[in-house]
């Protein structure tokens, strides 16, 4: 089965821990959050105990959590050259995982593109890994 890897990295974007992906083959992604559904109307699906019901025809996408994002930050941070920079990178992480400071400190540092060109990166290796661990063929 093959499966869009924009899909699959879609579903590591979000640092929440009760956002829940799950992908329809050939259909769509459905996203759920604090029990409210985004995503393209599919029939007969209005919360997560429909998706429960006929869960063989879903595939539950990975999520990252809260705790893997924090880990995508300090990698980005630890491969900062200048220590003084990656130092205060680290102590924004360290006041909240949920990358708010971190995120300020990086338009603040002028280091947007190289951050977004990292976490990218680090989500499509973990989303190509992913892929094969479940048996589906990642297809760009």
């Amino acid at each position: 089965m093959k499966i869009k890897l924009d899909d699959v990295m879609q579903s590591m974007s979000y640092p929440f821990d009760a956002a829940y992906y799950y992908y329809i083959p050939l259909e769509t992604v459905l996203m759920f959050h604090n029990g409210r559904i985004y995503g393209k109307a599919v029939f007969g699906i209005s919360d997560e105990s429909d998706v429960e019901k006929n869960k063989d025809e879903f595939i539950r996408l990975p999520d990252l959590g809260k705790k893997g994002h924090a880990t995508i930050m300090k990698g980005f941070a630890k491969q900062v050259k200048d220590e003084e920079t990656r130092e205060y990178l680290l102590r924004t992480i360290e006041n909240t995982e949920d990358g708010r400071y971190f995120d300020d400190a990086v338009s603040e540092l002028k280091l947007q593109m190289e951050w977004y060109t990292y976490r990218d990166r680090v989500h499509k290796e973990f989303a190509l890994r992913w892929c094969r661990s479940v048996g589906l063929e990642a297809v760009e």
